[in-house]
């Protein structure tokens, strides 16, 4: 749920090599330089005052499903305050809203085993500057972060799949994989009794639509120019699983479709059949 997204993401914002410290759930003290929090220090007998950047969950809002896997989509806001050391905020100098991109560009795409066993699949956006603050001495920069988090309670992401044509990696929208057997029919003109379809094996059909990113082979195959007998091996490497699942197969491409758009992305549907 919320509390585990919440938890992750701070515990990734506290997983810096620049000392940065972010907490929640404090009761914070103004001081004339920093906010503070009394938190336990190594070593020490006593709590002390420790300086926090605090970040607070200001939205939560789900969408819930009724599939069994208990999906629910949530559109979560997250704010920071990351304190300024200078008159005017200096990127050199002032790291917190560098640290926290860094966070959410890594987020952005992922897919997350949590301690519920839930799991979560991450969009982001780039964390907002929403203006300044001043408390006591000191400047704030305010930040806002903001997510669609997929959760889910049992299953798995389209995104665990990674579908590869001979050396592309290629930019997944949708794929469709269907396996159908294939017949031999068996006629015996004298007679019906001896009429039947005996299965001789199975034809695998593979369509994917991706966003176009070099792959000229496959956009040769759009235009035409493609021989007839030409082949590919295409792979689907499935991470949902432990070890990963790796399947390949050798397919000619039936058909190849290119999508083009104003201002949109290029996008091939490209569908292959068993050679």
């Amino acid at each position: 749920m919320v509390k585990e997204i919440y938890d992750y993401f701070v515990a990734q914002l506290n997983a810096n090599t620049d000392g940065s410290s972010y907490r929640g759930d404090f009761l914070f003290q103004l001081h004339d330089e920093a906010l503070t929090a009394y938190d336990t220090v190594t070593g020490k007998l006593v709590k002390e005052a420790v300086e926090y950047s605090p970040v607070a969950l200001q939205v939560a809002e789900a969408v819930p499903f009724v599939e069994d896997n208990h999906r629910y989509d949530w559109l979560v806001s997250f704010g920071v305050l990351v304190r300024v050391a200078g008159l005017i905020y200096d990127s050199t100098v002032d790291l917190g809203y560098g640290h926290i991109k860094a966070v959410t560009d890594t987020l952005q795409g992922a897919v997350v085993t949590m301690t519920d066993t839930h799991k979560y699949a991450f969009k982001t956006t780039p964390p907002k500057i929403n203006g300044m603050v001043q408390l006591g001495n000191s400047k704030f920069l305010l930040v806002t972060v903001t997510m669609n988090v997929t959760e889910l309670g049992h299953g798995n992401y389209g995104q665990q799949s990674t579908w590869t044509v001979g050396a592309s990696t290629l930019d997944i929208i949708s794929a469709t994989k269907t396996s159908t057997r294939r017949y031999y029919t068996g006629d015996v003109k004298s007679s019906t009794a001896n009429d039947y379809n005996k299965p001789i094996g199975r034809a695998v059909v593979i369509s994917l639509t991706f966003n176009y990113n070099g792959e000229t082979a496959l956009l040769d195959e759009v235009d035409g120019k493609s021989s007839l007998t030409t082949t590919y091996t295409v792979t689907d490497t499935f991470a949902g699983v432990t070890p990963s699942r790796v399947k390949s197969w050798t397919m000619t491409c039936q058909q190849a479709t290119e999508t083009q758009t104003i201002n949109g992305v290029k996008r091939l549907t490209c569908v292959f059949v068993e050679a």
